[in-house]
């Protein structure tokens, strides 16, 4: 039985997206964290987390002291340090975050605390334009675009 399902994830080159790691209330680490798949704290962790494609939940009651960069983040814990969501962040109603957070989309449940700024930014990891750099931006494009006009008149 457990030979069968080791030589299967093997055959089906070692997805871990459907492999969730528990780190159950009581638990504190010390260090930062790297995973692959789904993590689920109810524990502490004093170091920074990383994934380049996995889902964090944080739930009531759990700890962070680091930052945290993830695909998917869900919390409703208290993290102290950044947050990074590359594809999507939820706030629920007793998050608590203490600095900056970075998403692509966002959801946010009232009772949510944000100490720090908030920044979209694309998929890719990068800001969004913002203030006069927007401007700028979408000033270039409406100029282009004018410019197109004007050719094909």
């Amino acid at each position: 039985m457990w030979g069968k399902n080791s030589s299967e994830s093997k055959a089906s080159g070692n997805d871990h997206s459907d492999i969730t790691t528990l780190i159950s209330g009581g638990t504190e680490i010390e260090g930062d964290v790297r995973f692959r798949g789904n993590v689920h704290v109810e524990g502490t962790i004093k170091g920074n987390i990383t994934s380049d494609s996995g889902m964090l939940q944080l739930v009531k009651g759990s700890t962070v002291t680091g930052n945290i960069r993830a695909a998917d983040v869900r919390i409703d814990g208290l993290v102290n340090g950044d947050v990074y969501a590359s594809d999507r962040l939820e706030l629920s109603r007793n998050a608590e975050i203490n600095g900056n957070i970075y998403y692509d989309v966002m959801e946010m449940v009232a009772g949510a605390a944000i100490n720090g700024r908030m920044e979209r930014m694309h998929k890719t990891g990068e800001l969004l334009p913002k203030g006069e750099e927007a401007e700028k931006e979408s000033s270039k494009k409406v100029g282009k675009d004018k410019v197109k006009q004007l050719k094909t008149a």
